[in-house]
């Protein structure tokens, strides 16, 4: 009869397969556990900007957040809602810039050094990013973000572990936003959602991810934002992260 792993050791294996490695301090699966959800949440953080499905239970204004936009752009309530050639937006250069910069793409680079840095009580050897998350923003401030983005993430554990978290993220959210300054507020519905899916490997051995990750947790998230010559910062709130789009 095959023996099962004792509780508490840190025997990853399939029943039946090779033989065990010597068991490890039953405080290491506490610690292992502990670093995989960390690791887990900070990365699920990733897509903070880009998770839809937000609401915003005010009424929208007649027409919807487009028309609203559209009419605050042309100059007020009596001017018509035809798209300019050129959208001029009252009174922020920088609004202007984030309307004129789409599409934007966000610097994978960038989002793998900040990864790297908030990974505290982890030690993190390495961050790699592969697809593309992309924001586009028309002149009547209707967002969209496409989240393709894959994350691996290894960490050393210690005592000759390994650890491998790959997240991949896949969907569309789009809505409105109302400007204040440097600020961004969703405005009316957004529709859509990223959907988020994590593995991770111990020494190759497949373990469970264990927390699951709600596609929608964020409601209305607003966001601070800073855009000049072409290079957009955007921050949700509560979020470590700073998305640099180019």
């Amino acid at each position: 009869m095959t023996e099962l792993p004792r509780e508490g050791t840190a025997d990853l294996r399939h029943v039946g397969g090779p033989p065990r490695e010597p068991a490890l301090p039953s405080g290491f699966a506490v610690l292992r556990c502990a670093a995989v959800k960390r690791a887990i949440m900070v990365m699920t953080g990733l897509a903070m900007v880009a998770l839809g499905g937000c609401r915003n239970d005010e009424p929208a204004a007649a027409g919807g957040p487009e028309a609203a936009g559209a009419t605050e752009a042309a100059g007020g309530p009596g001017a018509t809602t035809e798209a300019a050639p050129s959208p001029e937006p009252a009174g922020s250069a920088e609004l202007r810039c984030l309307i004129e910069g789409s599409p934007w793409h966000v610097s994978k680079t960038d989002l793998e050094t900040q990864l790297q840095g908030v990974m505290r009580g982890i030690d993190v050897t390495g961050v790699h990013m592969t697809g593309d998350q992309t924001l586009t923003v028309t002149p009547a401030l209707k967002a969209t973000f496409t989240d393709g983005i894959t994350t691996t993430l290894t960490a050393d554990l210690g005592g000759g572990m390994t650890m491998r978290v790959t997240q991949k993220h896949t969907g569309t959210a789009s809505g409105g936003w109302q400007v204040d300054g440097n600020t961004l507020t969703p405005h009316g519905a957004w529709t859509g959602g990223i959907k988020i899916d994590s593995k991770v490997t111990i020494n190759g051995r497949s373990a469970n991810a264990p927390i699951p990750v709600p596609e929608n947790p964020l409601g209305d998230v607003p966001m601070t934002y800073t855009c000049v010559d072409g290079v957009l910062d955007l921050q949700a709130q509560g979020s470590p992260f700073i998305y640099l789009f180019r």
